[in-house]
C-alpha cells in the first residue's frame, strides 16, 4: 500500500468584505467600525440588508446594538450617551487616564431613492474607496482639557467627517434605530399609551375630531360604533393580515374594544382583543408575535396609503394618471376609499409612482433590530416570525438569535458572527461579502436544515461527506478523550464531495474548520478506465490514485488555500500540505478504512473485527451462508465485499454506522480520522 503519512500544522485564514447580494428595499447599515467600545477593541464589518447576528453568550451581541444606538436611537438621553470607564475596552489599562478615545462609525447604503433623506443627510455624504457615495454617522467619546486645566471627558455625534456638522434629535426623527430588546415587558407595552404600536400608528391617521366628539356622544348609545371607524377598521385589517400572515392562519383573529366615552380620551383607551380575549389571556408567545406583527406594521413604507378619506380621493382622481385609484381602491359604507388586497405588481408600481409624486410624505427611515425574537416561541413559530421578519418586511432589519431553527432557514449571506478572540476583544465576521456563486449558494441553502445550521452557533466545525461519519465520528473522539460537545466542534454531514461553498461559509465566519473526506482509491485499466471498490494495486507500471485528493486539491486551488504555492505531485508530500490547511483524506471509503484499522490493529484485533462481523450477524437479514461469509470476507481483508453486504442487506451504512457507534473501539479508528480530531482541538484550544 501507498504509504501517506499524517502531519498537524496550523492555518491562517482571511477575511475580506465586499458588497453582498440581494434586493435592497430600503436604505441599510452598510458597515461598521468598532473601536474600543465595551467587547469590540478594533471591529470592521460590512453588513447587508437583514442580518443574523449569532454568537456565544456574553459575546457582545446586544453591545453590538448598543453600539448602533448611541448613534441612532432617538430613546436615548444625553446621559445614556455619556459612557463611563466600565465602557472601554477590558484589554485597554486605566483608559481615561490614558486619555484613550471610543469611536463607533456608522455607514448608510442604498438610500439615493429617499428625497427625504438625500435633502436631510446631504452634508452626512462621503465617498468610499470605490467610489461609491455612502453616509457616514460616527459617535466619539473623548477627552477635553477644561478651564480647570482638567481632562474631562465628552462625547460628539456628527455627520461624514466633519466634526462640526451634528447629528442630533432632529436628525434621528428622520433617521433611527428601533430596538426590541430580548426581555421585552409585551403586556406592559401594549398597556402604555405612550409606548404602545396601537397608539404610534393611530398617528399616522388623521382622524376628525368632530368624528370623534360625534361618536364619544353615540357612544352613550352604542358604544361600540368607534369601531366602524374606517381608520380603526383599517388599522385592524393590516394587524391581522400581518398576524395571519405569520402564524400561516386565520384562528386568532384581532379585534379592538372601547372602553372609554371621553372624545378626548377616546382613542388611547383602545383594547387590542385576540380571538376576543383580552392580550393578557393569551400566551407569552402568541403575544410575542403580534408584538412584533405591529412593530413591522408600525415601520412599512406608507407611501401607498391603505386608506385615502373621500374629499382626498375625490381630487386625486382628477389628476392626471388618478384613474390608477379606480384600479386599486375600493369605497367604504362610510364613503372613504380602501386599498385592494389583489393589486398587481404593475398596479403597485404606478401606484406608487403616483403617490410619490401627488401625496409625498415625509419618509424617515427607522432600522428595526429585535433580539432574541424567538422567546416564548414553538420551533414552528420562530420559523414564522423570522420569515415574517426577513422575507416579508421591506425594512431593514437586525435580529439577534440562538435559535438553530432561525439560523436554519436564514439565507446563508445574512449572518453576522461573533466571537471572542481574546486580547484583541470580540471579532465580527459577515457573510455578506462571501465569494459565492449563485449555484454554490443555493447549494448550502438547501441543505442547512436544523442539525447543519449549528455550524453557525459552534466553537469549530469538522465537515464530513455522510451520515456513517456523523454517528461514529464524536464516538471516536470520545473514545480518544476529546469529546466533541465538550469543546462546542460540531459535526456537519453535507451528504455530498462538494466541501468549497461550505469552506467558503465558514472562512466568511472564521469560524475554525476541518474537513474530512473519502480517499476513493482507484487505478486504471489498459482502456485508461478509472476502477473504483479495489484494494491498493501493488503494480508500479498501473495509473493510480485517490478521488479524493484530488476533489479536496481542486478546492484548494479555488479558494487559493495554499496561496501561489504549487501543490507537491508526491502523495505523501501532499498529505502533508492538506493536513496543514485542516483537509483529512482517507485511503477508500470510510466504512473499509474502519474495517482495514481493525485488521492491522496491534491490540484486540480479534475483538475489533468480531464486534463488525456480530452486529453485522444481528442485522442482516440474509440467511446462514451469507452471515458465514461475511466473517469469512471480513478475516480474509475482502472489505468491499463485506461493504456491498451491509449496504445490500436490509441494513445500510447508516443504520449500521448508527449501531456501531455504541459498541465501538480504539482500533476502529482510521489515523485521518484521529488526526482530524487532534487538529480541530488544538484549533479551538488556540481561539
Amino acid at each position: 500500500m501507498s504509504m501517506r503519512k499524517i502531519p498537524i500544522v496550523g492555518e491562517k485564514r482571511e477575511n475580506k468584505h465586499d458588497k453582498g447580494r440581494g434586493n435592497m428595499k430600503s436604505l441599510f447599515i452598510s458597515r461598521v467600525v468598532i473601536k474600543n467600545f465595551r467587547n469590540f477593541k478594533n471591529v470592521d464589518v460590512c453588513l447587508g440588508h437583514k442580518q443574523i447576528i449569532i454568537g456565544e453568550n456574553n459575546v457582545g451581541k446586544t453591545n453590538f446594538l448598543r453600539a448602533l444606538q448611541l448613534v441612532l436611537d432617538p430613546t436615548l438621553s444625553d446621559e445614556d450617551r455619556m459612557l463611563q470607564e466600565s465602557d472601554f475596552n477590558d484589554s485597554i489599562k486605566n483608559p481615561m487616564e490614558n486619555k484613550e478615545e471610543i469611536l463607533i462609525e456608522i455607514y448608510i447604503d442604498n438610500y439615493d431613492q429617499n428625497k427625504t433623506i438625500l435633502a436631510v443627510f446631504q452634508d452626512a455624504t462621503v465617498m468610499t474607496e470605490d467610489g461609491k457615495e455612502v453616509l457616514k454617522f460616527t459617535y466619539r467619546f473623548f477627552p477635553y482639557i477644561n478651564e480647570g486645566g482638567v481632562a474631562e471627558y465628552q462625547y460628539n455625534i456628527y455627520k461624514g467627517n466633519d466634526e462640526t456638522k451634528k447629528f442630533g434629535s432632529y436628525e434621528r426623527k428622520y433617521l433611527n434605530i428601533k430596538v426590541v430588546k430580548a426581555l421585552r415587558d409585551v403586556e406592559g407595552e401594549m398597556k402604555n399609551s405612550r409606548t404602545s404600536p396601537i397608539q404610534k400608528m393611530l398617528k399616522n391617521y388623521a382622524i376628525d375630531k368632530q368624528d370623534l366628539e360625534h361618536i364619544a356622544e353615540e357612544y352613550r348609545k352604542n358604544g361600540e360604533k368607534i369601531l366602524n371607524l374606517d381608520e380603526l377598521v383599517d388599522l385592524t385589517n393590516n394587524i391581522n393580515k400581518r398576524f395571519g400572515m405569520v402564524l400561516g392562519n386565520n384562528d386568532f383573529d384581532v379585534s379592538l374594544r372601547a372602553m372609554e366615552i371621553n372624545p378626548a380620551k377616546v382613542l388611547s383607551s383602545l383594547k387590542l382583543l385576540m380571538a376576543q380575549r383580552n392580550t393578557t389571556e393569551i400566551s407569552l408567545g402568541l403575544n410575542n408575535i403580534l408584538y412584533i406583527s405591529m412593530i413591522l406594521q408600525l415601520l412599512q413604507d406608507k407611501t401607498i396609503p391603505s386608506l385615502i378619506k373621500a374629499e382626498k380621493y375625490m381630487e386625486l382622481s382628477s389628476i392626471p394618471g388618478g384613474d390608477i385609484l379606480k384600479a386599486t381602491y375600493e369605497e367604504s359604507k362610510n364613503g372613504n376609499y380602501f386599498l385592494n388586497d389583489d393589486i398587481s405588481e404593475s398596479q403597485q408600481e404606478k401606484l406608487y409612482t403616483f403617490m410619490s409624486k401627488n401625496m409625498p410624505i415625509s419618509k424617515g427611515v427607522t432600522i428595526l433590530a429585535i433580539e432574541e425574537p424567538e422567546a416564548h416561541l414553538h420551533p414552528v413559530n420562530q420559523r414564522l416570525i423570522y420569515r415574517d421578519v426577513i422575507q416579508n418586511s421591506s425594512n431593514s432589519v437586525l435580529l439577534t438569535t440562538h435559535s438553530t431553527h432561525i439560523t436554519a432557514i436564514a439565507p446563508i449571506d445574512s449572518i453576522v458572527h461573533l466571537h471572542d478572540d481574546g486580547e484583541r476583544g470580540t471579532e465580527i465576521h459577515a457573510t455578506a461579502a462571501m465569494p459565492i456563486s449563485d449555484g454554490e449558494f443555493l447549494d448550502v441553502e438547501r441543505y442547512l436544515d436544523v442539525k447543519r445550521g449549528e455550524i453557525y452557533l459552534g466553537k469549530a466545525v469538522l465537515l464530513v461527506e455522510g451520515i456513517a461519519e456523523e454517528y461514529l465520528i464524536p464516538k471516536f473522539a470520545n473514545l480518544l478523550g476529546k469529546p466533541l460537545d465538550e469543546k462546542g466542534i460540531i459535526v456537519c454531514n453535507i451528504n455530498c464531495t462538494n466541501f468549497t461553498p461550505y469552506v467558503k461559509l465558514l472562512r466568511s465566519l472564521d469560524i475554525p474548520y476541518a474537513v474530512i473526506t473519502d480517499g476513493d482509491y482507484y487505478y486504471e485499466n489498459e482502456e485508461e478506465e478509472r476502477i473504483y471498490h479495489q484494494m491498493d494495486n501493488d503494480d508500479s507500471d498501473v495509473k493510480s490514485g485517490w478521488l479524493g485528493m484530488e476533489i479536496i486539491e481542486k478546492m484548494i486551488n479555488e479558494l487559493g488555500l495554499n496561496g501561489d504555492e504549487k501543490i507537491p505531485d508526491d502523495p505523501d508530500e501532499k498529505d502533508q500540505l492538506f493536513y496543514s490547511l485542516g483537509l483529512f483524506v482517507g485511503y477508500y471509503t470510510f466504512e473499509v478504512d474502519m474495517m482495514e484499522c481493525a485488521a492491522t490493529s496491534k491490540n484486540n484485533r480479534e475483538k475489533a473485527l468480531n464486534v463488525i462481523s456480530d452486529l453485522f450477524l444481528e442485522l442482516t437479514t440474509g440467511g446462514a451462508r451469507q452471515k458465514q461469509n461475511f466473517k469469512k470476507e471480513l478475516k480474509a481483508g475482502e472489505y468491499w465485499k463485506c461493504l456491498n453486504k451491509i449496504e445490500g442487506n436490509g441494513i445500510g451504512k447508516g443504520r449500521f454506522a448508527q449501531r456501531l457507534s455504541g459498541v465501538c473501539m480504539k482500533e476502529h479508528i482510521p489515523g485521518y480520522i484521529e488526526s482530524a480530531i487532534n487538529y480541530i482541538y488544538k484549533k479551538v484550544d488556540k481561539e
